[in-house]
């Protein structure tokens, strides 16, 4: 097994933690289809140096059929975590805003009790 194996297999309860966040925070407003597709195995995965602290960071993304990216996953060496999913809908409750995307976050080192995963919307003014 190499190290991207190894990381991504040691990380996987962090991944199901920000990707259940990202889930619970879009079906909040949307309904639970909304980020289905948001699920650590559905996820490519690769290591990217973190050049603030000089250590490799796991990143783990989902794109589009076009290739474009809709999601990822941030593990960072201190133990700290971020996701993000996108959405682009219209706020269905406030028409001033715009969803952008669901973002989950935990600093080291809760990133993998779920209970400290924190989730929410991003949002811009609507056009």
């Amino acid at each position: 097994m190499n190290s991207l194996q190894q990381q991504t297999q040691a990380l996987r309860p962090r991944a199901d933690a920000l990707c259940t966040a990202l889930r619970r925070e879009a079906a909040r407003l949307f309904g639970a289809d909304t980020a289905a597709g948001c699920a650590p195995d559905t996820a490519v995965y690769r290591l990217e140096r973190d050049p603030a602290a000089g250590a490799d960071s796991l990143v783990a993304e989902w794109q589009d059929a076009r290739g474009y990216r809709i999601g990822m996953l941030v593990f960072h060496p201190d133990g700290s975590c971020f996701g993000e999913y996108d959405i682009a809908r219209m706020h269905p409750r406030d028409t001033r805003w715009f969803v952008e995307a669901v973002e989950a976050w935990a600093g080291a080192p809760d990133c993998g009790d779920a209970a400290s995963v924190r989730a929410d919307l991003r949002l811009l003014a609507a056009p």
